[in-house]
């Protein structure tokens, strides 16, 4: 039988990579902008977020979870891109989804055309916990 006249279920099945789901770019009230106010978070929020963000050489692990966009629907959670461009590069489970095709390493710089983002995760938080109590 040649390769032609094979049955479609006889074929190797295609081995894309899925894509890791990721916001296209950050949305108006994407934390790690610099332009977005405080408040829209509480502390506890940003502690218990802590773990999706490392920095040079203490790398979150691999199974740490990911940053996803607040924006995101319930079941179809999506990496915030504020936060891929700003720290997924800490990350070392974003690392090994770009290794292996399912992110484009672009994502992890911001777009020519986004608004600035704050540089790492600490940054972030002071500037946006700054005025939070609890």
């Amino acid at each position: 039988m040649t390769k032609s006249e094979q049955p479609d279920d006889f074929r190797a099945p295609s081995c894309q990579p899925t894509p890791l789901p990721r916001r296209p770019r950050p949305c108006a009230e994407c934390p790690w902008r610099v332009d977005v106010a405080a408040g829209q978070f509480s502390r506890e929020r940003f502690d218990d977020l802590r773990s999706t963000a490392g920095s040079d050489g203490r790398e979150a692990w691999l199974d740490a979870p990911m940053f996803g966009c607040h924006k995101s629907p319930e079941g179809g959670e999506q990496a915030c891109a504020g936060w891929l461009a700003a720290a997924g590069h800490h990350h070392l489970g974003v690392r090994v989804a770009v290794a292996f095709g399912r992110l484009d390493a672009d994502a992890l710089e911001p777009g020519t055309d986004w608004p600035d983002l704050h540089h790492s995760y600490d940054e972030m938080v002071d500037a946006k916990a700054s005025d939070l109590t609890g």
